[in-house]
Formats: structure tokens, sequence, C-alpha cells
């Protein structure tokens, strides 16, 4: 009887399953804080260049929007709360976020690119 060790995963299932870890801190941010959407951000910047050629590319470039986005939205909501409307512009853009998240793992889970 021989020892085989584990096969190292392609690079493929390895960007699969970061783009997957970075839809769910994002999404798990919209709910909890901001740091796990900073550190799936963090991710996607560090990973989007070794998946260049491939359907996580566009993930990444979904998330690394979504992110910034998001952030010119939520300065904004912040900026206007104190005339009320901060209020609204902030539920709109938690919804605005769970879609994206929501259509990014759709067509995560379909394997094909997101636009």
């Amino acid at each position: 009887m021989s020892y085989q060790p584990n096969p190292v995963p392609n690079q493929e299932e390895s960007n699969r399953t970061i783009v997957l870890v970075a839809y769910v801190l994002g999404a798990v941010g919209i709910f909890t804080a901001f740091i796990p959407i900073l550190i799936a951000l963090i991710i996607c910047y560090v990973k989007r260049g070794e998946s260049a050629g491939t359907i996580y590319y566009s993930h990444y470039d979904w998330l690394i929007s979504t992110f910034w986005i998001g952030m010119f939205w939520f300065v904004v909501a912040m900026i206007t709360m104190v005339f009320g409307v901060g209020f609204i512009v902030y539920g709109i853009l938690s919804l605005w976020l769970l879609y994206r998240f929501v259509k990014g793992l759709l067509r995560f889970s379909e394997r094909k690119a997101v636009v």
C-alpha cells in the first residue's frame, strides 16, 4: 500500500471557491458590519489577476464595482440622513446590494460570467 497525497485542486476550482467566499462575505456584510465587505474587496483585488480569461474574472469585477458603487451611495445616504431622505436612500441601497449579490450568485451557480 503506497501513500498518495491529495491532488492539488486546479486553478478553476480554486477561483470558484474564492469567488464564493467573496460573495458570502459581501452578503454577510450587508446585514452585519463593514469588515466582511472590506475583506471581500481585498480578496477580489488580490485574486482577480489570476482569473484572467475565465468567467470568474467577471465575478471579481462585478463584486468590485458593487462595492464602489455601494460605497458612493452609502456616503450619499449618510449625508442626507439629516434631511430624512438618507433612510430611503439607505433602504434602496440595501435592496440594490441584495439584488447584485443574488444575481451574481445565480450566475456563479450556473457557471456563467456575470454581466
